[in-house]
C-alpha cells in the first residue's frame, strides 16, 4: 500500500511539452526528482536513457504486451491502462507536462520517487508505477473508475473533497476521453466492468461503474 500523503498528488492537470527534469540519489536509496534543482547532487536526468526495445514502427505493440502483463498482475483490464497513457501522454516515451509529469503515464516526481522508479522515463518502470498508483486510487474509491480517474488527473484530495468528479472542466473532459478510449480498446473483447452515463437535472453528466450508488439517476449503458 503506499502512504496516504499521495492523496495530494496529481493536483494540476498535465500539458505535455517539453521540459528538464533533475535527479538524485540520496544515502539512504531514495531517489529525488525535480525541474528546480536547488542542490547540486542534482544531475539532468534524460529521457529514455536506458536501451529499450519500445522504440520503431513496433513499439506501440509492444508497450501493449508489457501493458497487458502489468495490468494482469494489479488485476486490472489492458484497456483501462493503454487508455489512460493514450490521453496523458500518446505513448510518448519521454512526455513531460507542464506540471512536471513524467513518462508515459505521466507520474508526478513525488509519485515516481514514492515508487522508488530509478528512471520514470524507462517505459516498464512507468507503466509498472502507473499501474500501481491506479490500482491504489481504485482500492480508495472502492474500485469506482471514474472516481479513480478524476483523482488520477486532478488528485485523489479534490475527488474527497467533493464526492464526486471535481466541478474543473479539463478533469470532466480528460475522464471522459479515458472511457471512451477505454471503450475502443475494448473492443469486442469480455468485459469486467460497465460505465453508465446520466445527466442530473442541473444538466451535470454523471460517467460510473457503480450503479448501485445512482439509484434515482436514470443510466444508460455507455460502454456500447
Amino acid at each position: 500500500m503506499l502512504p496516504i500523503f499521495l492523496l495530494i498528488l496529481m493536483l494540476v492537470p498535465p500539458h505535455v511539452f517539453s521540459m528538464e527534469v533533475f535527479q538524485y540519489t540520496d544515502a539512504s536509496g531514495t531517489v529525488h526528482f525535480t525541474n528546480v534543482p536547488t542542490d547540486p547532487r542534482y544531475r539532468r536526468l534524460h529521457g529514455n536513457q536506458k536501451k529499450t526495445p519500445y522504440v520503431g514502427r513496433d513499439h506501440r505493440q509492444k508497450l501493449f504486451q508489457f501493458i497487458e502483463k502489468e495490468a494482469a498482475g494489479q488485476g486490472m483490464e489492458p484497456a483501462l491502462i493503454k487508455a489512460v497513457i493514450r490521453v496523458e501522454s500518446d505513448f510518448d516515451i519521454s512526455a513531460v507536462s507542464s506540471a512536471g509529469a513524467l513518462g508515459l503515464m505521466q507520474l508526478m516526481p513525488s509519485t515516481a520517487a514514492d515508487l522508488r522508479l530509478a528512471d520514470p522515463f524507462d517505459p516498464e518502470e512507468n507503466i509498472r508505477g502507473g499501474v500501481r498508483y491506479l490500482r491504489y486510487l481504485l482500492n480508495i474509491f472502492n474500485d469506482d473508475l471514474v472516481l479513480a480517474l478524476a483523482a488520477y488527473h486532478a488528485g485523489a484530495g479534490n475527488v474527497l473533497k467533493y464526492g464526486r468528479i471535481p466541478p474543473i472542466e479539463e478533469t470532466q473532459n480528460y475522464v471522459e476521453r479515458v472511457l471512451r478510449f477505454y471503450k475502443s480498446y475494448l473492443g469486442k473483447a469480455p468485459r469486467k466492468m460497465f460505465v453508465y452515463k446520466g445527466t442530473r437535472s442541473t444538466g451535470e453528466i454523471v460517467y460510473t461503474n457503480r450503479p448501485d450508488q445512482y439509484s434515482n439517476l436514470p443510466l444508460t449503458r455507455f460502454n456500447e
